[in-house]
């Protein structure tokens, strides 16, 4: 994801937590999130990096025909190709973009020459870019993504595969960090499977312990094994 608005802190990225969001759903874990910078070298490096050790990347921002629109060449790129206008791409914007459709029409018709599959779907006016395993997203808000997201559940034998989704549980309580910092130490040794996060909303107010795996059994035991550990009442569920 890049977008130099986003690293100066003019706009908030809405998008990002959303995607995560909808990843875990359907039981896909994110080993990273990064900001690049809008330019070429930057997304080309990142691809590169991440573009073996991950199943899938997704992009969001820098497709279209701004200077800083630069996720298209920075993917071809990461893998070695040149970009190459695409017919077919061509003519899906010039029946959305109409009588505007003039100076820039090649720029974004320019797509990573022989690794992009073009994902159609009868509720994209456009259809979505796949470069080998590097989605490229064009939502600029929550429900354009929540309608591209759709649609890419839709393609789930060449896109997503649908997994077992991760179950999660919350506790809350008012120990201290100290009080039980040693003892969540020893939890997250024990259950090595499950994505054990603490966190507080404000200074002054409760510890909210969060467990999440793909085995409610394990969660519920986890959960257990640090009650145990505590006078009864300590903990609340949320």
């Amino acid at each position: 994801m890049h977008h130099a608005d986003l690293r100066s802190g003019a706009v908030q990225d809405e998008l990002g937590p959303l995607l995560c969001r909808k990843l875990r759903s359907i039981g896909w874990s994110v080993s990273q999130t990064t900001v690049v910078r809008n330019d070429i070298d930057s997304v080309a490096e990142e691809v590169e990096r991440q573009k073996s050790s991950n199943d899938l990347i997704f992009i969001y921002g820098g497709v279209g025909p701004l200077h800083s629109d630069v996720t298209s060449a920075g993917v071809a790129k990461a893998f070695g190709v040149r970009l190459a206008p695409d017919e077919e791409f061509e003519e899906y914007l010039r029946h959305v973009i109409g009588k505007h459709f003039t100076g820039d029409r090649n720029e974004m018709a320019l797509l990573p020459e022989g690794i992009t599959e073009l994902l159609h779907h009868e509720n994209l006016s456009v259809p979505l870019i796949k470069c080998q395993n590097v989605v490229l997203l064009t939502a600029t808000n929550p429900t354009e993504l929540e309608k591209e997201w759709e649609c890419l559940v839709d393609f789930t034998k060449s896109v997503l595969t649908l997994m077992e989704p991760y179950e999660s549980k919350s506790l809350t309580t008012h120990l201290s960090d100290v009080e039980i910092a040693q003892s969540l130490s020893k939890l997250c040794m024990q259950y090595p499977d499950l994505n054990i996060v603490c966190y507080r909303k404000s200074r002054a107010g409760p510890l909210v312990i969060s467990f999440e795996g793909k085995e409610e059994a394990r969660i519920e035991s986890a959960a257990e094994a640090l009650r145990k550990k505590f006078q009864d009442g300590v903990f609340s569920e949320t």
